[in-house]
This record gives structure tokens, C-alpha cells and sequence, in this order.
């Protein structure tokens, strides 16, 4: 928008058609100054993710170490358009992920099932689908977790000592836990084999080694994607404190969603919580909720909490029969109908 009123003269219609991409991102009053120098306006963006967004601290009283980021929402461009324009029509192919399980939380969570996703022909591995890695004995302070960032920067040595065609990206979920990440990397991969040339083939390829936060990554994509979920129990305490930053301020889920969805092969997700460590209840925000269901997702591959309630009903056909008869051969107890 910026480049729009600096470099091109304001006049009405210069252009045929208008294009805005991320539109979910763009106030209406930085889109307004592209839509007059157009004929037909076309606003391409995804609801799910990220509106505008600025932020700022401010000290918790219960704790004066840990500033909190608050975020403040405006209406973006893709809203006003969505309320004016008919009919809106929805993008449902999903072309990044290569395999299915990096885009089956968020179709499920966020898109109610309705995204077309291509199943992959092979099974979660290395370097393909979601993984976990739980870091035992980590502990978040000061808004950092020294243990957790030493796993990231080993996860990532290990990754251009091993699968150096592959492009990747880090994410941390708070600035500072990306600046102790990135610290500790920059020091040590000068002394790992082969990874400066790892560096200079990606930034040639426009796809160099990214180290972000959790707000700054909406419109990126890699290979794989190492995720830093940053939070876990504080000193001398066992339980991990249910205050998880912007994560669990009101579209929370957004930044997640964003987040769960930059991979195009694979995900390691690495964690000093497990997900029976966030406590959820009616009053949870959906943001909270979303991360121990994804970091169940990752650790177990189950999409549902929720293990469903028995009906009591009967199988519905010979085929349910066959399938429970085939699986109590094999040991397992087995009800019918269930959720």
C-alpha cells in the first residue's frame, strides 16, 4: 500500500483489474488508495488467519517479571469486502502440504472438513507429516526456556546434516524465545559441517532459514517447520502456569491457525508440555483450546478430545460386523456406534 502512494500518480482507473492478496491483513484505509486506481477490484484473503494487528505491554499485576502482549484487532479490507460483495467465492483446494497431516488440524479445527486435500501415498516419517519431541525437565522463565531453544538449534543442526534438500523455518510462540534461539544457532552453526553452504543454497532460492515469532510468519512457507511452543512449567513449580500470551487473548486461534499451516513436508514440533499440562474448561479461550488439541494431535495423531460417547446401538451393517470381528482376533475390545 505504501509503494502504491509513493510511486504511481493518483489516478482514477489506471489499471484494468486490482489484485490484493492477504487481504486479511490490510486495513481499509491502506487498500483505499490501490481501489481507486482500478476498474475491478478483486480481495483474496483468508478469514481463519490473521486481521491487522498492532501491539503493545503492559506489566501483570500478579507478576511484574512477565509482560503480556495484548493485541488490538481492526476490521480489515477482506471484512468490508466479504460484507459487500456477492457472492464470495471460497478457494477450497489445499496445495502446500504434502502430506495430509499437516493441514488435517486446521481443515477439522477451523474449516469445518471443507478443504480438498490430496492424501499422501506415504506414511508420516522424518521428513514428512506432523512430529512431536517433548523436552523433559525444560522450565519457562522470563519469558524464555533455555532448554527447549538448546533442542530447536539441535533439531535444526540435525536437519541440514541430514536432510539438506529440504528448506526450513522456526518458529518460536514470543519474541524472546526467538531471539534466544536465533543467539544460540548463530554460534553454533559455525561450527557444524556444511552449513554455510546449506544457507547460501537456500537464500539463493529466495528460501533461506527463517527464525520467527508467532505473529510474524502469516504468508511463509517452507519445508519443514521446527515449532518452539515456548511455554512450560515455571521454576520450582510442576504445573505449567494457563496463561499462554496472544495465543490466549480473543482470535487467539488465528495465530495458531497460521502457524499449523506453514509446512510443505513436514512439522517437528518441539514441546515442554504435554497436552494433559493446559487445563481446559467452559471459560478457556479458543486459542488455549486449540494448542492442547494440537499438541495432543502431534504426540498421539488423534484429531478428537473428545473420545466420543457410546450409543448402544448395534453395527449398521455386515461390514462393521466383519471389521469388529477381525479386530477381537487380534486382542481388542470393541463397541459399536460410538460418538
Amino acid at each position: 500500500p505504501q509503494a502504491v502512494a509513493q510511486y504511481l500518480h493518483a489516478t482514477p482507473e489506471m489499471f484494468d483489474v486490482v489484485i490484493m492478496d492477504e487481504a486479511s491483513q490490510m486495513r481499509p484505509e491502506q487498500a483505499i488508495g490501490a481501489i481507486v486506481r482500478g476498474k475491478q477490484l478483486v480481495v483474496v484473503g483468508d478469514p481463519k488467519q490473521l486481521p491487522p494487528t498492532s501491539f503493545f505491554s503492559r506489566m501483570q499485576t500478579e507478576d511484574e517479571s512477565q509482560a503480556a502482549a495484548v493485541a488490538e484487532e481492526a476490521e480489515s479490507i477482506l471484512d468490508l469486502a466479504s460484507s459487500h460483495f456477492r457472492p464470495i467465492r471460497s478457494l477450497r483446494w489445499h496445495y502446500r502440504s504434502r502430506h495430509e497431516s499437516l493441514i488435517a488440524f486446521s481443515n477439522k479445527q477451523f474449516y469445518d472438513g471443507k478443504l480438498i486435500v490430496f492424501p499422501s501415498p506415504f506414511p508420516r516419517s522424518r521428513g514428512l507429516g506432523v512430529r512431536s519431541h517433548y523436552v523433559r525437565g525444560a522450565i519457562y522463565e522470563s519469558q524464555t526456556n533455555a532448554r527447549e531453544a538448546a533442542a530447536v538449534d539441535d533439531a535444526v543442526v540435525d536437519h541440514i546434516l541430514h536432510t539438506p534438500d529440504l528448506s526450513l523455518g522456526v518458529v518460536a510462540l514470543n519474541i524472546r524465545q526467538r531471539d534466544l534461539i536465533a543467539e544460540l544457532l548463530e554460534e553454533r552453526l559455525k561450527s557444524v559441517p556444511g552449513a554455510a553452504k546449506y544457507r547460501d543454497r537456500w537464500s539463493d532460492e529466495g528460501q533461506d532459514i527463517f527464525i520467527k515469532n508467532l505473529e510474524n510468519v502469516q504468508g511463509d512457507e517452507r519445508d519443514t517447520i521446527v515449532i518452539s511452543t515456548t511455554y512450560g512449567p515455571p521454576p520450582g513449580a510442576g504445573r505449567v502456569h494457563q496463561n499462554f500470551g496472544p495465543i490466549s487473548q480473543e482470535g487467539g486461534w488465528r495465530r495458531l491457525n497460521v502457524l499449523f499451516t506453514r509446512a510443505k513436508s513436514s512439522v517437528l514440533l518441539i514441546t515442554s508440555m504435554k497436552h494433559t499440562d493446559i487445563v481446559v474448561g467452559s471459560g478457556t479461550p479458543l486459542g488455549t483450546k486449540a494448542l492442547r488439541d494440537y499438541l495432543l494431535y502431534a504426540e498421539t495423531g488423534r484429531l478428537n478430545h473428545d473420545l466420543g460417547q457410546a450409543t448402544g446401538a448395534q453395527p449398521e451393517s455386515e461390514f462393521e460386523v466383519a471389521v469388529i470381528k477381525a479386530l477381537q482376533e487380534r486382542g481388542y475390545d470393541c463397541v459399536p456406534q460410538v460418538g
